[in-house]
């Protein structure tokens, strides 16, 4: 049996992003299967003039909706790592243009060749990873494109319906209006929770 190490351990870390970038494959090719059997029919339809297949191009595309619902958690994922990704580009092409800068200004200082070798191999990692990252970019912004059209309107959450149900005037129960007689100051307890009727309890935090 072998024993696993500790250090090894620490380097099967799950990758997130690649693990994003694998899936963002296979979403793609699900949905080129699917734009190529709706434009099929499609075609179809507007060469034969036929309504069945009218309808059936309709179905076809409530099943592309249903498809994009139901791996919606994925492409929310897949839409934040393409923010983040975005961002991730202009700071390297910001740090690119230092390390030109920094190359060129170098090359008339004598005896500075081996610092610029490092330099421009520090560059054209940073150039390698722009042309990756500028790849899945726009395959993630051509795949919200193209399934922009079939996209559902999302509904409104328990949460949103309760901040935009209309507020009902509340009908004051009668004792409420009675007028009580003062005692003394020095009769009342005032508990720190004590809280006045009808009214929110305000954060702690």
């Amino acid at each position: 049996m072998r024993f696993v190490h500790v250090a090894e351990l620490n380097e099967l870390k799950f990758d997130e992003n690649l693990a994003i970038r694998e899936v963002l494959e296979d979403i793609i090719g699900m949905v080129d299967r699917r734009e190529r059997l709706i434009q099929s029919a499609s075609d179809e339809a507007e060469r034969s003039g036929d309504e069945q297949m009218a309808r059936h191009v309709a179905q076809l595309e409530r099943l592309m909706s249903e498809f994009l619902a139901l791996f919606d958690p994925v492409l929310i994922k897949v839409k934040g790592y393409g923010e983040t990704l975005r961002e991730s580009i202009v700071d390297s092409e910001k740090y690119l243009g230092s390390l030109v800068g920094i190359i060129d200004a170098g090359k008339s200082v004598e005896g500075t060749s081996a610092t610029l070798q490092e330099l421009e191999k520090d560059a054209d990692a940073v150039q390698e990873e722009l042309e990756l990252s500028g790849e899945v970019l726009s395959k993630i912004e051509d795949l919200f494109q193209r399934t922009k059209r079939y996209a559902r309107p999302v509904s409104p959450g328990p949460a949103e319906l309760d901040r935009e149900a209309p507020v009902m005037p509340r009908e004051i129960p009668k004792r409420d209006l009675r007028v009580t007689r003062a005692r003394p100051l020095g009769t009342y307890a005032i508990p720190g929770s004590r809280l006045f009727p009808n009214k929110p309890a305000k954060s702690q935090h």
